[in-house]
């Protein structure tokens, strides 16, 4: 009686079986061999594992070497091969809807094929393998290379066109690549070349900087521009002039001083200006008015506090410190309206004004009374203002406005 081969089904003809006909079934199985070795088989899948045909003696499916598969999925299901047969298989997942397909049979280890790929892959009857893990020499690419996997150690590769890396790429063998130009900030990968020049050239750049406690480190040459930092042992420019510079915090008064008395070089005690009123008793009246003129003995120190414009163009800080000046805003200014300061810093605000019989002035930051005055009899003139934080309101109330001026 005839049997089967267990692979490739074929007919083996038991002696003195088939008289008169064994030609026929040898010519048989001559072509179910070719269809082993060389058959292409048009497989079509539609949401389902799909399992092969696998006859004795005649034509199947399973018995071809080229496996494409079409049809659409969405997800990935099985090529469903025959157990127990070892065999060799290439396969072309062309589905359609992007998914991965597996091939294996009812039980054992499976091969997952991407989307779009063609694999060469073998089973031994119960589990299947990729034939195709490695090369024994050389391996030239001339298209573009696609790596999807998680890691890449790469020995001597040489590659004609394009290695793309989604995953981790480890150059096992170090590696070279075109240095990019000087300056480039895209992407590109860096070569021990173009980051040696950029090093050089930012040591141009920032002078020689000693290795040393972070608490205290000294630059000596450069620019440095955008210094921020709450360490005070930081010390940036000419330092020279940094007691003047500090007294330059007190020349707004002295700005101030001179704004009513005219004569802002003689400005060491504001009090001598005529027109500038401090604290005193009026008639029967008490003038409560908030200035630091005391402080304004420093004033003259201002002329030299060069430093004090060094931060110019950067973070504004308010009251003259980053060079702010001061501006005669009095024709849009009115007694009796609230103005914000819509700044992100501080202002001062200045006011001169005459007095007149039974008169009130008054002058209010968001609400709170900085300056108040009020009396019975006429004077030359008077002076009141303060300071306005970022986003605070101010108003004055009064008549005889000579004179409005803000510093910003």
């Amino acid at each position: 009686m005839s049997t089967y081969t267990t692979s490739l089904k074929i007919q083996e003809i038991a002696s003195g079986d088939q008289s008169g006909v064994w030609g026929a079934t040898t010519n048989t199985n001559w072509t179910l061999i070719e269809q082993a070795v060389a058959g292409v088989q048009s497989i079509v899948m539609a949401n389902a594992n799909y399992t092969l045909t696998n006859l004795n003696g005649v034509s199947d499916e399973a018995r071809n070497m080229v496996l494409v598969v079409t049809g659409t999925n969405s997800g990935i299901y099985q090529i469903v091969a025959p157990l127990n047969q070892p065999k060799m298989y290439v396969v072309y997942n062309n589905t359609t809807g992007g998914y991965a397909i597996t091939i294996g049979a009812s039980s054992g280890a499976v091969i997952t094929i991407p989307n779009g790929v063609t694999a060469q892959v073998y089973t031994d009857g119960t589990n299947f393998y990729s034939a195709q893990t490695g090369s024994a020499g050389n391996f030239l690419v001339n298209g573009n290379l696609s790596v999807t996997g998680s890691q890449v150690d790469v020995g001597n590769m040489s590659i004609g066109g394009t290695l793309g890396v989604t995953g981790a790429a480890s150059l096992n063998g170090g590696g070279t690549s075109t240095t990019p130009t000087t300056g480039d900030n895209t992407t590109k990968i860096a070569t021990t070349a173009f980051v040696t020049t950029a090093v050089t050239n930012a040591t141009g750049s920032l002078g020689t900087m000693s290795t040393q406690n972070a608490n205290n480190v000294t630059i000596t040459g450069g620019t440095i521009n955008g210094v921020t930092g709450t360490n005070s042992g930081l010390t940036v420019g000419n330092a020279t002039n940094a007691t003047n510079a500090t007294n330059a915090t007190n020349a707004t008064n002295a700005t101030t001083a001179a704004s009513c008395s005219g004569n802002a070089a003689t400005a060491t005690n504001p009090q001598s200006g005529g027109s500038f009123i401090t604290s005193s008793n009026i008639g029967s009246q008490s003038v409560s008015f908030a200035t630091n003129a005391t402080n304004a003995t420093n004033a003259t120190n201002a002329t030299t506090a060069t430093n004090s414009n060094q931060f110019q163009g950067k973070t504004k800080l308010g009251l003259g410190i980053t060079g702010e000046t001061w501006h005669d805003v009095t024709g849009s200014r009115s007694q009796g309206v609230t103005y914000p300061n819509s700044n992100s810093y501080p202002i001062s605000v200045s006011i001169c004004f005459g007095t007149n019989n039974d008169q009130n002035w008054s002058f209010y930051v968001d609400g709170i009374r900085l300056g108040f005055l009020q009396e019975h009899q006429d004077f030359n003139g008077a002076w009141m203002g303060g300071i306005v934080p970022p986003g605070s309101t101010y108003i004055f109330y009064g008549n005889y406005m000579s004179t409005w001026s803000e510093l910003y």
